[in-house]
């Protein structure tokens, strides 16, 4: 979920496409790693120490690999909340004013013929002959005379977008502008390895666990492990990223009982989650290490013929 949101905010793409690629990746590729990391224990019988180190090398792995959240496409601006309507860019400069000076608003004299209301936010987008795009509020700020057109999802005759556009005179279409940069293929390329990497952490740390405790405790440790994992990670962390979106965002849903972000600054986000998941990464390498330096234990088949040993000797009690 947070991976999706990360790329809805950094790639503008249409949500369909991004659940697609991030099916079509992350799931081939966890299993992947699964089965090969489940392979390499077993196949050269890797004792705790060894099975820990393997681990920490994994995890080097994911943190080579994540300067990935560093690829991004600069969305297009917003106009109104991040930059002028061109037609009043235009007034101004007629009349000598320096229009950078004022604040961008909604309100502009292009759409002051609409009654517009700031909580219906409903993005359309405008698109140059010189690849340039705009994304409007709504088709209302957008000053949009015409009706919606369904069969071509488009909105015609609005007064604040200029007349050369590709889709005909002053027209926008539905939804937000769809970013043309090619960074999301650059990030897909990286996230595919790092999925693999991440995923295959889990067996050979659950196989640490199963080796390191009295087999009559293996359940218990394993609860007490999940009980750890949810209070330290997946409890906090949706609370926390979704604080680093909350600061991120520059415009909130008007509608009380929404607390919806509708548009997000341009980078301020990407270092935010840059850092907070490096963090956690960090800290666990730095466990392992030291987990890797306590005594090792015996040798799986020595392992294994005590605890058969175990056995017969109970079956033989218990048959007495």
């Amino acid at each position: 979920m947070l991976i999706g949101s990360f790329k809805s905010k950094s790639f503008k793409k249409k949500k369909e496409k991004k659940k697609l690629l991030s099916g079509c990746i992350m799931v081939p590729m966890a299993g992947i790693g699964t089965m090969f990391s489940g392979f390499i224990v077993q196949r050269f019988r890797l004792s705790c120490v060894k099975t820990l180190k393997f681990c920490i090398a994994l995890l080097m792995c994911t943190l080579i690999l994540s300067p990935m959240y560093l690829v991004y496409c600069d969305h297009d601006p917003l106009a109104g909340i991040e930059e002028h309507y061109e037609m009043d860019v235009a007034s101004n400069s007629d009349q000598n004013n320096n229009a950078t000076e004022i604040l961008p608003s909604l309100k502009s004299t292009c759409n002051r013929h609409c009654d517009c209301v700031p909580s219906e936010y409903h993005p359309v987008c405008a698109e140059f002959y010189n690849e340039k795009q705009i994304s409007f509020y709504s088709p209302c700020f957008a000053g949009c005379r015409q009706n919606y057109e369904p069969l071509r999802k488009m909105y015609y005759n609005c007064s604040c977008v200029p007349e050369n556009t590709r889709f005909g005179y002053r027209t926008v279409k539905n939804g937000l502008c769809e970013s043309k940069c090619r960074g999301l293929f650059a990030f897909l390329a990286l996230f595919a390895p790092f999925c693999f990497f991440a995923f295959a952490v889990g067996v050979p740390l659950i196989s640490v666990v199963l080796r390191t405790v009295d087999y009559a405790e293996r359940s218990f440790a394993l609860g007490i492990q999940w009980i750890l994992v949810r209070v330290i990670g997946t409890i906090p962390a949706p609370v926390l990223f979704g604080w680093m979106f909350d600061v991120s965002c520059i415009r909130y849903n008007l509608d009380v009982c929404s607390g919806k972000c509708d548009w997000s600054g341009k980078n301020t986000y990407i270092y935010i989650y840059v850092y907070f998941r490096q963090l956690p990464w960090f800290l666990i390498c730095t466990l392992l290490f030291f987990s890797s330096q306590m005594r090792d234990d015996p040798l799986p088949t020595e392992a294994v013929i005590e605890n058969s040993k175990l056995k017969l000797m109970k079956k033989q009690n218990s048959m007495c």
